[in-house]
């Protein structure tokens, strides 16, 4: 500071002498014009300027360390300062420009060496810079990225994202941002409501679940809940009916299947009750072919003409039927012991005579009648339990003489012709029992052989009234029955298996309407035994009930359109509630089934098993014969059914 003041005070000196020293002006010019630096006493004292060293003048690289009084700085300026005179020095038009080149030199920050992306600012050092860096940035220029994902994950919930020079949290789907860090679940159900269309939406955390009734399945494309067709994974043993949301299964009851506790297996039809199917092996079964063909066929030759004699047991419920044929052919003399209306009837034909004789008592009373037939003379003799009931006095021989030989034919249990030859016809099929036979004083052993070694041909060893249904086979009649619009069926039977059809009235492959038991109901799933009456698969009538006891029961019936009334035992049955049932079509032409279906698809009702046990069926209050059906099952018996045991 003195040295400045005294500078100051030799100016003001030199000043204040002038009033009294004077100059030429060329001696005034001279002065100002000496090669003595400018301001070299200030530059002798501190820090030369730059601009007035190296940019007014041309500097030394020693005047140059004492403008920066350091050798870095220094050693980095002068190359450039002298490049800048090189370039812009030679000419006084680029002055400006020598300025600003030599000015640029010495900041180290210029052109600025930064990332210009990651730094805050760029510090001039001597000889050097410093990168000032955004958080998120490093290294000597800011170029460096630094990843904060790679530590504690940057402090995300979910998922850290690393960008140059920072990060970024998110989450997962099914949650949002809370802040910076945070995730909370979405609830989806809420803020989008027909994210699920149809389907309920149910929310979850950090999800959502569109949930469909059991047995559908949600459709992500039309959002909604499509019906699985569970069949195509065969679910079912059996036979499989997809169904609105679920399925049915099927077992064929023809086949002794029925559907097992779990919906989907079949089991084994098991009887109830042990039947008494004890047989006389000494017996012979007249009633074994539907046919109405002979079930026996003889043929005697004598040498010497005899008289006809026949003797046998008889026991039967049926009032109508042929017991045996004795004769030659259809044109020959011939006579044919028939039932008719529960009794004997005698039809005779020698030559051009025809007869039919009928008398005597009831012997379609269940109980052993002997019965016998013998010629005398030029009569007939019949006799029930030793007893004469008819004499028809006859004409002819019954023996055809051929070649020598006195031939009779004999035939049980039908004729040898077609029955439109009968003197009188008869419905020729006779459920009835016959033992202790002889024929024509004899006892013919090859035909007791035979009916030994064929349980078929033996009759019941106990019997009572009533047509028994073995469980296999049905009768069938070609008539509905129906009366007008209403339908009537009344049922006495006494079942040995809780499951099978009782009634049914089918129309090519549908059973539009069946009566039958079953040990659970399809409807409500109940494992308990009951009756059903169903329209098509559709029960609409039940009632829960246990008839395998050994005991008789009625069940009623009463069908009008397409309402119906049940009754069992007298008890009224409670109607189902069920929609869209179509009503039966009583004037339609239907078939009439009893004891069983025939081979219609699984799925057109309920029950398929057939009936196993005794049973007795009146259609709008008439007995419906077993015997006038168009087909039946050979082992369906008509008028007779051995008795079921009471005890289990």
């Amino acid at each position: 500071m003195r040295e400045f003041v005294s500078s100051c005070c030799f100016v003001l000196l030199c000043i204040g002498c002038s009033s009294q020293l004077s100059v030429s002006p060329k001696q005034a010019n001279e002065f100002l014009r000496r090669h003595r630096r400018a301001n070299q006493v200030f530059e002798e004292t501190k820090q030369g300027h730059l601009e007035r060293e190296c940019v007014e003048e041309r500097c030394t690289k020693e005047e140059a360390r004492e403008v920066f009084e350091n050798d870095p700085e220094t050693d980095y300026f002068y190359p450039k300062y002298q490049a800048c005179l090189d370039k812009f020095g030679g000419s006084e038009k680029k002055k400006s420009d020598l300025i600003t080149c030599v000015h640029n030199i010495p900041d180290q920050c210029s052109p600025n060496p930064c990332n210009h992306l990651g730094m805050v600012r760029c510090e001039d050092k001597k000889g050097r810079f410093q990168c000032h860096c955004f958080t998120g940035w490093s290294g000597v220029k800011c170029e460096k990225d630094v990843d904060e994902c790679s530590k504690e994950n940057g402090g995300c919930e979910h998922e850290c994202n690393n960008t140059m020079g920072s990060y970024r949290c998110s989450c997962r789907d099914g949650y949002r941002l809370s802040g910076h860090h945070a995730c909370l679940d979405v609830d989806e159900c809420v803020e989008t409501p027909d994210v699920c269309g149809t389907a309920r939406c149910s929310n979850l955390v950090g999800s959502y679940d569109c949930l469909c009734e059991e047995g559908y399945i949600y459709d992500n494309i039309t959002k909604s809940c499509a019906d699985v067709d569970e069949c195509e994974t065969r679910v079912c043993e059996e036979e499989c009916v997809n169904t609105a949301g679920s399925f049915r299964c099927y077992c064929d009851g023809r086949q002794g299947k029925r559907l097992g506790p779990d919906f989907r297996s079949c089991e084994t039809i098991e009887l109830h009750l042990p039947r008494d199917i004890k047989r006389n092996s000494r017996s012979l079964y007249l009633g074994r072919m539907f046919s109405g063909i002979p079930v026996v066929r003889l043929r005697f030759r004598r040498r010497v003409q005899t008289g006809f004699t026949a003797e046998f047991d008889l026991r039967t419920y049926d009032p109508e039927g042929v017991i045996f044929f004795a004769g030659g052919h259809l044109n020959s003399s011939w006579i044919v012991l028939v039932m008719h209306n529960g009794k004997l009837e005698l039809q005779l034909k020698y030559g051009a005579v025809s007869r039919v004789t009928s008398s005597g008592p009831q012997v379609n009373d269940g109980q052993w009648h002997k019965i016998s037939v013998e010629e005398q003379g030029r009569s007939l003799v019949i006799k029930i339990d030793r007893e004469a009931v008819m004499k028809i006095a006859v004409n002819g021989d019954l023996f055809t003489l051929n070649k020598g030989m006195h031939e009779l034919n004999l035939t049980v249990g039908g004729v040898p012709f077609r029955d439109d030859g009968l003197v009188s016809r008869i419905n020729p099929r006779l459920d009835g029992c016959m033992k202790d036979w002889r024929w024509l004083t004899g006892e013919d052993t090859s035909i007791q052989e035979t009916i030994r070694n064929n349980e078929r041909m033996q009759c019941y060893a106990v019997e009572d009234h009533s047509a028994f249904y073995p469980g296999h086979g049905f009768a069938y009649f070609n008539q509905s029955h129906g009366d007008d619009q209403k339908l009537h069926v009344h049922m006495t039977l006494r079942p040995a298996s809780s499951v099978g059809v009782l009634f049914a009235l089918v129309r090519q492959d549908r059973v539009p309407f069946s009566i039958s038991l079953s040990d659970y109901h399809p409807g409500t799933l109940e494992w308990t035994e009951h009756v059903l009456v169903s329209f098509g698969d559709v029960v609409v009538a039940s009632v829960p009930v246990n008839l395998c006891d050994g005991q008789q029961h009625t069940v009623t019936v009463n069908v009008s359109g397409n309402s119906s009334k049940l009754e069992v035992d007298g008890q009224l049955a409670q109607m189902e509630l069920v929609e869209n049932v179509d009503a039966l079509d009583l004037t339609s032409s239907y078939s009439t089934f009893i004891g069983g279906i025939p081979d219609v698809s699984l799925v057109s009702t309920p029950v398929s098993a057939f009936f196993t046990g005794c049973m007795d069926v009146q259609i709008n209050d008439q007995l419906l014969d077993v015997d006038e059906a168009q087909h039946k099952h050979n082992d369906i018996r008509s008028h007779s059914c051995p008795l079921v045991s009471a005890q289990q």
